[in-house]
């Protein structure tokens, strides 16, 4: 008797002990063409799929054994709730193109910056357009190669990606958006970049100190209609490759939590759970930063705090959801004129706009 993809995969799931929910949702109702279209993760050629099956024979032993006593990242974590807050940003839709490791990174210098400075409310949207578009177009990406995260987080290590506003992003480009000229001066560049591909345990204590890693993985035809629960492969072919940002995981589930890139209306809400050593998550390429410079206006911001020692040229001022800043100056009198305006915006609650470069205030308006 024939069945349909869905009885198919309802009688798997049935057969499996129902680990994860299925229902329809945007990507289901696109055509096999267009869904495959999202997977923008070149699959590997013959030398490299060897290596990938080797590290994942690794990887499936490593969570094989019990967790060790001795083990450096807690047993769960969450960017988007930690001690209550979201590190985050929303989830966004790729469209139709194979740009998923521009969404990817981007998403994982985004929670970077906010969890490392431990600022949930940082104000950060920054352009997949430049990272795709842009860097990606120089090397030759485009919507139909796709791309993988190893060279997309260096370019954004040595190059810097500017802000959305600057160059906003339209599947395959098709606003016909420019990157803005001034763009050197709404920047956010990538610190280390930390490859830590078929090392779960450095996987989990990576995205506990920094908040997120990219991840790419395997993309089966089961995986379009996920709704919620553990993902794992159950059933139908292999569609192709797929990149998402890894910001938490669960040891009692056993499973990373993603944040995918296809709108908040496929998973859950536009989140993932996937099971450990499912799909080669582990195994293929996770990549990681360790912190994100920032170059640009705060625009309006209340002074919270503010600190000098009485040293030469060290006065800190602390501005709201950007944290704490050191004043610059050219000369003594600059950064005293500085310390007393930030000191009367404080006094007065009046809001200031400074320009800060990787941590230091270079620049302020007070309104």
């Amino acid at each position: 008797m024939v069945t349909s993809p869905e009885e198919s995969l309802n009688a798997a799931l049935d057969a499996a002990g129902h680990p994860w929910q299925a229902a329809e949702n945007p990507i289901t109702q696109l055509s096999e063409a267009e869904r495959r279209r999202r997977l923008g993760v070149p699959l590997p050629d013959e030398a490299e799929r060897a290596a990938i099956a080797t590290r994942h024979e690794r990887v499936l032993a490593f969570h094989a054994r019990p967790r060790p006593a001795a083990a450096v990242a807690p047993a769960a974590f969450d960017a988007r709730d930690v001690a209550g807050g979201n590190y985050v940003t929303d989830v966004r839709d790729q469209g139709s193109c194979g740009s998923c490791v521009a969404f990817g990174s981007v998403s994982v210098l985004e929670t970077t910056a906010a969890f490392t400075r431990r600022q949930p409310a940082l104000e950060l949207n920054l352009s997949e357009a430049h990272l795709f578009y842009a860097h990606g177009k120089s090397v030759g990406v485009t919507c139909d190669t796709g791309w993988l995260p190893r060279p997309a987080l260096r370019m954004a290590h040595d190059i810097g990606i500017t802000y959305e506003d600057y160059f906003p992003y339209t599947p395959g480009n098709s606003g016909g958006a420019t990157l803005n000229g001034d763009w050197p001066n709404r920047l956010a560049r990538a610190s280390d970049v930390v490859d830590l591909t078929g090392k779960p345990d450095r996987i989990k204590e990576h995205i506990s100190t920094y908040g997120a890693v990219t991840a790419c993985f395997v993309v089966f035809a089961d995986f379009f209609p996920y709704r919620s629960g553990v993902y794992r492969h159950v059933t139908g072919g292999e569609e192709g490759g797929h990149c998402v940002s890894l910001v938490g995981y669960d040891d009692a589930q056993g499973c990373w939590i993603a944040k995918n890139s296809w709108g908040s209306g496929w998973g859950d809400g536009g989140f993932v759970r996937i099971g450990y050593g499912q799909c080669e998550i582990e195994s293929w390429q996770v990549v990681g930063v360790t912190g994100v410079r920032l170059r640009a206006w705060t625009g309006t911001a209340r002074v919270l705090g503010l600190w000098s020692d009485g040293a030469e040229r060290n006065a800190w001022t602390y501005l709201e959801n950007y944290g704490w800043h050191r004043l610059a100056g050219t000369s003594d009198q600059v950064q005293s004129t500085m310390l007393t305006q930030m000191t009367a915006a404080k006094v007065a609650g009046r809001q200031v706009n400074a320009f800060t470069d990787n941590g230091v205030v270079d620049t302020v308006y007070v309104y």
